[in-house]
């Protein structure tokens, strides 16, 4: 009995999960296919034709010796029952210890001759990430077809976000058609993070949906939907392939950032340090303090790895960012300091679309507009879904006089990236250029975007207080300015004029009156 009520339990595990699947568009037949073929990778067809062979064959010896002792009648019928009941336990046991198939197993891959997993070595603290073949719900060959082109697409435009290792086509396909634990992938690839998906066909056209999985515990990072009209699919293949790898990529960082968090500074290496420092001002807000020790831990990070271009460009960005907002007490050894990180960045990476992006943003905010418009240009093309590269851009024309393009490039980047870090400034920045372009209520609206983005980032008040103003709200003005100074107490008029200007602060004067140190 007990062997026949595990045979129920699998059998019923196995029709639920088939109608688990049969949910997600996925046939019970598909699955129905699955059990039968993985009946036959465990060889139990084979076990229950040797066992019946056997079995008949030793009732049939049994059968004729016994006719030539005196034995009891139900010893026979003992030997009967004995053979029955054997057959499934011998089945059961069949299963349990034959080898299992790829899909029930996961081990999709195997090293040639070795007893030890395939893992990809060599990738230290990198972060790394395979596209499986995503999942096709269409009988169409056209759809399958598709289907491939764009998890290939996917591939190429991934492996184009700075600092991440993508696992090749070749290999992520080994994985097609077949039913894996992400886990699995995880330890035979060597990977973190795992991107899968599926394309599927509705009377309004198709739907992809695409999700981020961390390897190592199995979480949902992140999860999105995305419907385009048959007829158009075609046309807006790169449309739909850029709008998935710009929020992924923005995603990757934050859970990147999250992840370093969670080892003791101790055991923080280049990586960890880079990404600390990535996200000290989106966690702890901008201060005096706050620079100070972003600055620090990109110095340990350069003094680990000197060749590391990414800490020498953030780190340019940062001490140009301070010497702007006057929140680094010593402005002019920040920028020389500021400038020789970004040559020394653009010298060992003159091809990285991250590398560059930072330091045309920090050339810029250091006053040199003409030289930091090329780099960033130049970071764009390298890489259009650099949506930093495109805010940068923004931020230096509006900073420059150029509003209407930079609060186009600034709004291109938001499109792309709307869920970003740097949200707060980005929008604080396209509210001061909308303000100085007569669109007052426009720029009422992106300062509240970006006090919401970032409650703590006193720039954001401070473009609230100017739009309010040009508006003659003067008591909201001044609230807000009196906010932006109590989240940043070092907020003085020499900072407020670099930021909107000495023009639009002559003006303001009168809303900072009862302002202390103002």
């Amino acid at each position: 009995m007990l062997v026949f009520y595990t045979c129920l339990v699998a059998l019923f595990d196995m029709i639920d999960s088939g109608q688990r699947d049969c949910s997600r568009g996925v046939p019970v037949g598909v699955k129905l296919d699955k059990f039968f073929n993985e009946l036959k990778q465990r060889k139990i067809y084979r076990v229950a034709a040797l066992y019946a062979a056997a079995a008949w064959l030793l009732l049939q010896v049994a059968d004729v010796v016994l006719e030539s002792f005196p034995v009891p009648g139900w010893l026979m019928q003992g030997l009967i029952v004995a053979a029955t009941l054997g057959f499934p336990l011998a089945l059961l046991v069949a299963w349990m210890l034959g080898p299992r198939s790829v899909e029930e197993s996961g081990d999709t891959l195997s090293a040639p001759d070795s007893t030890e997993p395939l893992a990809l070595s060599g990738l230290g603290d990198k972060p790394s990430i395979v596209v499986l073949p995503f999942d096709c719900y269409s009988e169409q060959v056209s759809d399958r077809w598709y289907t491939d082109a764009l998890t290939e697409d996917l591939t190429t435009l991934i492996s184009r976000i700075p600092g991440f290792f993508v696992v090749a086509r070749n290999t992520a396909f080994t994985y097609k058609g077949k039913s894996v634990d992400v886990r699995s992938v995880g330890e035979d690839l060597g990977v973190r993070y795992v991107l899968e998906g599926s394309v599927r066909r509705s009377e309004k056209g198709m739907r992809v949906t695409a999700q981020l999985i961390e390897t190592a515990t199995g979480t949902h990072l992140w999860a999105e939907k995305y419907d385009r009209g048959a007829d158009d699919l075609e046309q807006l293949h790169d449309e739909l392939c850029l709008a998935i790898v710009f929020k992924l990529g923005a995603e990757l960082t934050r859970a990147e950032v999250n992840l370093s968090r969670q080892r003791p500074p101790a055991e923080w290496g280049v990586w960890e340090l880079y990404q600390q420092a990535r996200g000290m001002l989106q966690f702890y807000g901008w201060s005096r303090k706050t620079f100070s020790e972003t600055a620090d831990l990109l110095r340990q990070a350069i003094a680990i790895d000197p060749e590391f271009a990414p800490a020498h460009a953030f780190l340019s960005l940062i001490l140009a960012l301070g010497h702007w907002t006057r929140l680094i007490t010593d402005r002019d050894a920040a920028y020389e300091a500021a400038v020789a990180a970004a040559e020394k960045a653009m010298e060992l990476a003159p091809e990285s679309s991250e590398v560059l992006g930072f330091v045309g943003c920090a050339l810029s905010d250091l006053g040199q507009p003409e030289r930091g418009i090329p780099v960033i240009d130049r970071a764009i093309e390298l890489d259009p879904s650099n949506s930093q590269a495109f805010a940068a851009l923004g931020a230096a024309k509006v900073i420059s006089g150029k509003l209407q393009e930079g609060i186009t490039d600034l709004k291109h980047a938001i499109r792309i990236s709307p869920a970003d870090p740097g949200m707060a400034p980005w929008s604080t920045i396209l509210s001061i250029g909308e303000c100085f372009s007569g669109h007052e209520q426009e720029a009422l609206q992106w300062a509240h975007r970006a006090i919401k983005a970032d409650p703590r980032y006193f720039g954001a008040y401070m473009a609230l207080a100017v739009a309010h103003f040009r508006l003659e709200q003067h008591v909201e003005a001044q609230k807000a300015l009196t906010e932006a100074k109590r989240l940043n107490p070092e907020l003085t008029e020499e900072s407020i004029v670099a930021m909107i200007g000495a023009s639009t602060w002559s003006d303001m004067t009168s809303v900072a009156l009862g302002i202390p140190d103002i």
